[in-house]
């Protein structure tokens, strides 16, 4: 059981690193800000599923409930960014990108603390990434409404990572570090 445990937080890492280098190589339009609508998007749609998936395979109230804050926090910001870009004559992605996807599938395949230690390496990485985006976005979008959009996002989006650190794995133990290494997925917006 250990193994299969091992195994999966293993391939969920790999599947995380994969996420960070095809971010670093996807082809995407040649707009600053479709890029950043176009893995914003994605992101954010990512947490709503995972919040999802924590709120059906995880065992663990805390889990739950974080899971419950990221449906309705990042459905709330995902509304916010596609109003935005359909008002900036920018394209929504039909879907999350493949990574996102992957992850997701190897999470659904998970459940009680199995899923709960998963949930939380993911969660951390996928913030990490979600801050660095949007930071980004409000250094460098080509838009001065859009820059200020993502900058208004960034407290919550940090307020959600110490969360996600604080989530409770291995029999209720909260504060563990994470093995999860850190890899830099958020290509460069210019």
């Amino acid at each position: 059981m250990r193994r299969y445990i091992k195994r999966s937080i293993i391939v969920l890492c790999a599947i995380a690193c994969r996420l960070g280098v095809q971010a670093q190589t996807e082809t995407l339009p040649d707009s600053t800000d479709q890029r950043f609508v176009d893995m914003a998007v994605s992101s954010n749609r990512f947490e709503v599923a995972a919040g999802s998936q924590a709120l059906e395979r995880s065992d663990d109230a805390a889990v739950k409930q974080f899971g419950q804050m990221l449906v309705t926090d990042h459905a709330k910001v995902l509304d916010e960014l596609e109003k935005a870009a359909v008002a900036k004559k920018l394209v929504i992605p039909d879907a999350m990108n493949e990574s996102h996807a992957a992850i997701l599938k190897s999470m659904g395949e998970l459940s009680g603390n199995d899923f709960n230690k998963a949930f939380k390496e993911v969660m951390i990485k996928s913030h990490e990434d979600a801050i660095a985006l949007f930071e980004q976005a409000a250094r460098g979008s080509n838009d001065p409404e859009l820059r200020s959009w993502a900058a208004g996002k960034i407290p919550s989006l940090k307020n959600h990572l110490e969360q996600a650190k604080a989530l409770p794995v291995s029999g209720g133990t909260a504060d563990r570090p994470t093995t999860s290494p850190r890899v830099d997925s958020v290509k460069t917006l210019k």
